[in-house]
């Protein structure tokens, strides 16, 4: 018997009549809201987004661009606003106030509407036709100039601010200039604007853009009535599936930090780099144990974004899907962090699978998944804290960043290997344990062991990373 523990509610013909009508949409949207309470202090931001989509729904994409700019210049908690005071200090400034925040943000939406309206324009020239990289080298040129140049006071402040606002927008902008070949179809700059801090990212400063760029969302977009209640129906479901991951996060916890007495994964690395290591068995169970939670904190965090995507009238997929039945290192990296893996495809992996090696089939794609998995990863994360340069210059930014390049080339090499095997036809003739859950074990083990290296903080070196590797087996 097939139990659920949320049941198929879009598949209730009374209620999806109902959800259909303004009055079971705006109940809809109440449960909703009310729920959204429990999971972040931008819920009331989130929830007047929805009711304007939910509102104007014939102009839901005018409403999310312009809704979208508003939310990130009101709410520029997606800034690394800590950094900016530290930058202000240094200059014998008070904190940075927040109207300075908001005008600098502005003239940067500005300034990337402009560099989109080029792109569109003149879609053929060098520099459009390899958009990511120029983008980038573009970006790290400017953080160069800013980092170097003999600036004082508010102008290296602001300097600052539009350089952290370029970095939490930057792959959203991206998949702005991915789109410059759709034609009649693509959307004006001023929509795809709002798609750089888009409203269902209010309450997170990733910059995963979440249902990649304005190209998959015309593709996902509700298109009647029935998709559009049913989409919400599953939005809501999947808010209270996160509910539920939330409780059994803390009940997790409980049990495992404070009844079981594990060490938690941080206390137990910080000991074994002061010399005083817990035993080999509770630094295991502390590596075992921040995997299974980290699953779950990536599962509710995904499925907040998502549920809010799909109550807006998108018909997004999970970020991260059952990622405990991958079979191989590729499917749990497509399992896990959806969003992050379909950004560094659209980015990296394609545009060098589609113009080298074409006649070695293998080097290809190991080629493009290198260039995904490690080289993208890697950039990814390096302009994601891109404040790291402002605190420690160049060179000691990308000398600290010696493990995460680490865990990248490994992590590449791995997923390149796994996807050549995967190519071999399944064995039938092999018994379910070997099929299936020895592969299952083997590939949670080795992303169990990788967590140790899936560290961009920058507070240890690789050397100490190998220590504690040791201290695992005892050594």
């Amino acid at each position: 018997m097939n139990v659920r523990l949320i049941p198929s509610l879009e598949k209730d013909p009374i209620l999806l009549a109902h959800c259909k009508r303004a009055a079971g949409q705006w109940a809809l949207l109440a449960v909703f809201s009310l729920l959204l309470i429990v999971f972040g202090r931008e819920w009331l931001a989130v929830a007047a987004f929805l009711a304007l989509t939910t509102a104007f729904p014939s102009h839901r994409r005018r409403v999310i661009s312009a809704f979208s700019i508003l939310v990130a210049l009101a709410l520029p908690n997606w800034l690394d606003l800590p950094f900016l005071d530290h930058v202000a200090a240094q200059e014998g400034l008070a904190n940075v106030p927040g109207f300075v925040i908001r005008l600098v943000v502005a003239a940067v939406f500005v300034l990337l509407a402009g560099l989109a309206a080029l792109a569109f324009r003149f879609p053929r020239q060098l520099v459009t036709r390899r958009p990511v990289l120029a983008t980038i080298l573009c970006f790290c040129a400017l953080v160069a100039a800013v980092s170097l140049a003999p600036l004082t006071g508010w102008s290296r402040v602001a300097a600052w601010i539009a350089v952290l606002a370029i970095a939490r927008m930057f792959w959203f902008f991206c998949y702005t200039l991915t789109d410059r070949g759709s034609g009649n179809h693509r959307d004006s700059v001023p929509l795809q604007a709002g798609l750089w801090r888009p409203a269902w990212m209010a309450n997170t400063a990733s910059g995963t853009p979440f249902a990649k760029g304005a190209a998959y969302l015309r593709k996902i977009e509700a298109q009647n009535p029935d998709e559009l209640a049913v989409t919400q129906l599953k939005g809501l479901k999947l808010l209270v599936w996160a509910l539920i991951l939330q409780m059994a996060l803390i009940c997790y916890h409980l049990v495992i930090y404070r009844k079981l007495g594990i060490p938690e994964f941080e206390s137990a690395f910080g000991r074994s780099c002061a010399g005083h290591p817990f035993p080999w068995y509770w630094n295991c169970l502390s590596l075992v144990a921040v995997f299974f939670s980290n699953l779950l904190q990536a599962s509710i965090w995904g499925h907040q974004i998502v549920a809010c995507l799909r109550m807006a009238g998108f018909r997004a997929l999970r970020n991260t899907y059952r990622p405990l039945e991958s079979r191989s290192l590729a499917e749990f990296w497509n399992r896990f962090y959806f969003y992050f893996k379909e950004l560094l495809v659209d980015m990296f992996f394609y545009p060098t699978y589609l113009r080298y090696f074409k006649k070695h089939p293998r080097l290809r794609m190991a080629a493009a998944t290198m260039m995904a998995a490690c080289v993208g990863n890697a950039i990814f994360h390096f302009l994601r804290d891109i404040s790291v340069v402002g605190e420690l210059g160049w060179w000691r930014a990308i000398a600290s960043f010696q493990t995460y390049l680490f865990y990248t080339f490994v992590l590449g090499v791995s997923i390149s290997i796994s996807q050549l095997r995967a190519q071999r036809k399944d064995d039938r003739s092999h018994s379910w344990l070997r099929r299936r859950l020895v592969p299952i074990l083997c590939v949670s083990a080795f992303y169990c062991v990788m967590r140790i290296f899936d560290d961009s903080n920058r507070t240890y070196g690789l050397r100490e990373h190998f220590i504690f590797v040791g201290r695992l087996f005892g050594l």
